[in-house]
């Protein structure tokens, strides 16, 4: 009887210390908003991703050149050696070019080769809304914190990345879109001077998260001609 009581006791205390979402603080709106910014600032940054698909999980390795919004990575699928199962990307805003090699780093500069070339898709794949999001995660001002602090975007919990401290916030709930109590939102991991150190979004139809790791500057970006302005 006495261990059970302990047990009970144990799972109550563990309950009450969970962190419950809440609206975000006029701080936390703040650092959320400097979030795209400071991407800017920093001009580049070096990426890891983990994506789920439907052919297996795409693991990508690259860099974001925030400015331009310009993105080069190595692919692989986790768990395949096939040859359509590796290769490097490079991309802008509107535009995918995928060249069929095994490298595990981008290679520089942009080997020459049978590079496809294709328009993002507006909806349903994974790939192309995960690349869709790390360009777009940079802008040459703060957003607005008032509104962010008035929408729906909530403070999820601590946490930390590669051991800096960090706050989870989840953004607004998309225009459009029916409300979630499944946390289908975008979430950022979010440091004390707005420092992004990793992001998360639910892309097509996978139910997993796909991940994010931002990992500090990168190189400059060689683009390749069929994405030169």
């Amino acid at each position: 009887m006495k261990r059970a009581i302990v047990l009970v006791a144990l799972l109550l205390a563990g309950c009450a210390e969970a962190p419950q979402p809440r609206s975000l603080s006029t701080g936390e709106a703040e650092r959320l908003a400097l979030v795209r910014f400071t991407n800017y600032t920093a001009k580049s940054a070096k990426f890891t991703a983990g994506i789920p698909s439907p052919g297996g999980k795409l693991l990508l390795t690259g860099r974001i050149d925030f400015v331009d919004h310009l993105g080069y990575a190595a692919m692989r699928t986790e768990g395949r050696d096939d040859p359509t199962s590796a290769g490097l990307l490079q991309w802008n805003l509107s535009t995918l070019a995928y060249l069929t090699d095994p490298a595990t780093e981008p290679v520089d500069p942009p080997p020459d080769g049978d590079w496809q070339i294709r328009k993002f898709q507006e909806a349903g794949s994974e790939i192309d809304g995960a690349l869709r999001l790390l360009v777009n995660l940079a802008a040459d001002r703060p957003d607005n914190a008032q509104l962010l602090q008035q929408s729906s975007a909530r403070w999820l919990r601590k946490d930390t990345v590669e051991g800096v401290d960090v706050d989870v916030l989840e953004g607004p709930q998309q225009a459009g879109k029916t409300p979630s109590a499944d946390g289908a939102r975008v979430r950022y991991w979010v440091d004390a001077d707005g420092h992004l150190k990793r992001i998360e979004a639910r892309l097509g139809d996978q139910r997993e998260f796909a991940k994010f790791d931002i990992l500090g500057t990168a190189p400059t970006v060689a683009v390749i001609p069929p994405l030169a302005p």
